[in-house]
């Protein structure tokens, strides 16, 4: 009776399985990938257990609206963004506030949550480097691929559709930084977004080489906690024929 209680219980754990989050690292250095792009780039990454998809378009928030723009590859710099205003020369190929805040947005095949990102900063128009970037999370019932239907609309609409939104502050030095935000800043839409001019910093400009995201931790399924409560109700039954038969023995003795 032991023997089978015990089995029904493992049994039922082993159905529930770990709930754990799965990490994934995105390059966008991708050699070869070079030239500019309105439709945008695809990036697929892998980690051994499982892969995660994405799409990186680029975008400008010009006088209040948004102008699908150009994504930059620019090898093992990352992308970088050319929006209408810009030539793409004399340092207008990346993302800044300048004619227009550039911003990327990811589009992934589940909901992430972004945990760093590579910020590779650059001088602009003769100001320090300034590499700050607005980030915001959300989702969308669109597939992953395909062409989010934004252009034209108002700048802040985009931002008021986003369920959360948040500042990572850079140094200005180039380089990969940890993002650490609150449980609930999962989304299988994300931002990554130049900010407003600051100090004698005047314009934030980057390429964006590489990001890094987990996935939502697995959620058993509801048949899953049935056998899971079925495995705790036999624990349980289990327990209290220990108790009896411990309590006869004792009194025998």
């Amino acid at each position: 009776m032991r023997k089978q209680i015990a089995f029904a219980f493992a049994a039922a754990m082993l159905a529930a399985g770990p709930a754990h989050a799965t990490s994934f690292l995105v390059s966008t250095t991708t050699a070869g990938n070079t030239g500019s792009s309105d439709a945008g780039r695809i990036y697929t990454a892998t980690n051994g257990s499982g892969k995660l998809n994405v799409k990186v378009t680029g975008w400008s928030s010009i006088n209040g609206v948004i102008d699908n723009s150009a994504v930059g590859s620019y090898g093992t710099a990352g992308l970088g963004i050319i929006n209408r205003n810009e030539t793409g020369a004399n340092g207008t190929h990346q993302a800044d506030s300048s004619g227009g805040t550039d911003f990327f947005l990811l589009q992934f095949d589940q909901a992430v949550k972004l945990t760093s990102a590579v910020f590779n900063s650059y001088a602009f128009n003769g100001y320090a480097p300034d590499n700050n970037a607005l980030l915001g999370w959300g989702s969308t019932t669109a597939a992953w691929n395909s062409t989010l239907p934004i252009d034209g609309y108002s700048y802040a609409s985009l931002a008021s559709a986003f369920k959360g939104t948040a500042l990572s502050t850079g140094t200005g030095a180039s380089g990969s930084r940890g993002i650490a935000l609150g449980d609930q800043a999962f989304g299988n839409v994300w931002m990554i977004s130049a900010t407003t001019p600051d100090g004698g910093k005047a314009y934030d400009a980057f390429k964006l080489g590489g990001f890094s995201v987990s996935t939502m931790a697995a959620v058993p399924e509801p048949a899953t906690w049935a056998m899971m409560l079925i495995g705790f109700g036999f624990a349980g039954a289990g327990l209290r024929y220990r108790r009896r038969q411990t309590a006869v023995s004792f009194a025998a003795a």
